[in-house]
C-alpha cells in the first residue's frame, strides 16, 4: 500500500495531519484536503463550503454541476453532510510522488478558488 505521507516529506507548502494535508498557497491562503486511501486508489476531498454556507447558496447542486462542466480533474458535489466538496481520485498503481503531489495541490487549489468565488473568504 502507498504511504501518501512519505510523498509529502520535504514539501514546504504541505502540512500533513491525521486526516490529510493542509496546503499553503503563495498568496497566504490555505486549503485542507482529507485523504482516504482505498483499494487501488486514494480519495482526496476538500471542503468548499460547510453546510451552514452551502444552504445559503441558491441551487447549490446546480452550481456544483455547472462547475463540473469546466473541470476535468476535480469534481464538485454536495455530500451527505450538506457540504459543498471537491473530490479527486488518484489511482495508486505506479503512482509517483510527483503525480500524487500534482493531484493533491490541484484539488486544494480548485477547492480554494471555488470557495473564494462563492464566499469571498478563506474559511477551509
Amino acid at each position: 500500500m502507498i504511504e501518501w505521507r512519505e510523498f509529502c516529506v520535504g514539501a514546504l507548502d504541505l502540512f500533513p495531519d491525521a486526516m490529510g494535508v493542509s496546503v499553503q498557497f503563495s498568496n497566504g491562503r490555505w486549503q485542507h484536503v482529507d485523504i482516504r486511501p482505498g483499494d487501488g486508489m486514494i480519495e482526496l476531498r476538500g471542503v468548499v463550503a460547510r453546510r451552514s454556507v452551502a444552504i445559503k447558496i441558491e441551487r447549490v447542486a446546480l452550481v456544483a454541476w455547472e462547475r463540473n462542466r469546466a473541470s476535468s480533474l476535480v469534481g464538485f458535489r454536495v455530500d451527505d453532510r450538506g457540504r459543498l466538496v471537491g473530490e479527486s481520485w488518484v489511482p495508486t498503481s505506479g503512482l509517483t510522488r510527483d503525480e500524487f503531489l500534482f493531484y493533491l495541490r490541484s484539488t486544494a487549489a480548485s477547492c480554494d478558488l471555488f470557495e473564494y468565488q462563492i464566499t469571498g473568504k478563506d474559511r477551509e
